[in-house]
């Protein structure tokens, strides 16, 4: 295989976005991180790590792929891969990126999905949305109950039809279906909104592609926070 890398990033205030690219005649693979990760040494390392071993994974199974379709003499279609991470918001100390993964393996159509990471610059680490909040904290219930009446609505204009209950993608996700992360939408360095997606197959057929519902962060989701990381965060309207 026929290994690139494209832009090596630089470390502190000289870094720049990183994109790697490795392609061969079975696979055509990319995994691209912005400016604002590479420029954290820990981080920046972590990407790497994750674009090595995505790339193993998805090298080994496009050699298979193509040794069988050698041995079945049936037509091989080249794999792509392709990772990307983009900076959803920033504050003094957290980090929020919104990561995207497209795949396509030989099918009727390549498959979507999303992915979120969250930073804490003080602890130099990942952390997840749970342990922004105090003991006995949740915002599972602030978030899933406004995203399913947004859902609805979107459905609804999609479909063009009102959504009935009992059909196929009718029913409102599992939280744990969903992938969630912070946003700072007008970009003050202050995070002000949940990104809620739902990818394809997880709130309706492949067709309508994935459902991205934006929620205002609230002033009592704030209040829910444990102390130190409220400073990264400005209330929002609650959703109408």
């Amino acid at each position: 295989m026929i290994l690139a890398l494209a832009l090596v990033t630089a470390s502190g205030a000289d870094a720049k976005a990183v994109k790697i690219v490795r392609n061969s005649s079975a696979l055509e693979f990319s995994y691209a991180w912005p400016a604002q990760a590479a420029a954290i040494p820990a981080l920046n390392r972590w990407m790497q790590t994750d674009a090595d071993k995505i790339f193993k994974r998805e090298a080994a199974a496009a050699r298979s792929d193509f040794q069988n379709s050698k041995k079945s003499n049936y037509p091989f279609h080249q794999h792509e891969i392709q990772m990307a991470w983009e900076t959803a918001g920033q504050s003094t100390r957290l980090l929020s990126l919104d990561g995207s993964f497209y795949g396509f393996t030989g099918g009727a159509h390549g498959l979507g999905s999303s992915s979120a990471l969250l930073w804490d610059g003080a602890r130099n680490a990942k952390i997840d949305i749970q342990q922004l909040l105090a003991v006995g904290q949740t915002w599972t219930g602030a978030i899933r109950q406004p995203f399913c009446v947004l859902l609805n609505r979107e459905r609804a204009k999609r479909r063009e039809e009102p959504i009935k209950p009992g059909g196929m993608f009718t029913e409102c996700p599992a939280y744990k279906e969903l992938t969630v992360l912070i946003a700072d939408k007008n970009s003050n360095n202050r995070f002000d909104h949940v990104q809620v997606t739902a990818d394809p197959y997880v709130a309706g057929p492949y067709v309508e592609g994935p459902y991205v519902i934006d929620l205002p962060i609230t002033a009592a989701m704030i209040d829910r926070l444990k102390p130190e990381f409220r400073p990264s965060f400005e209330p929002q309207r609650p959703v109408q």
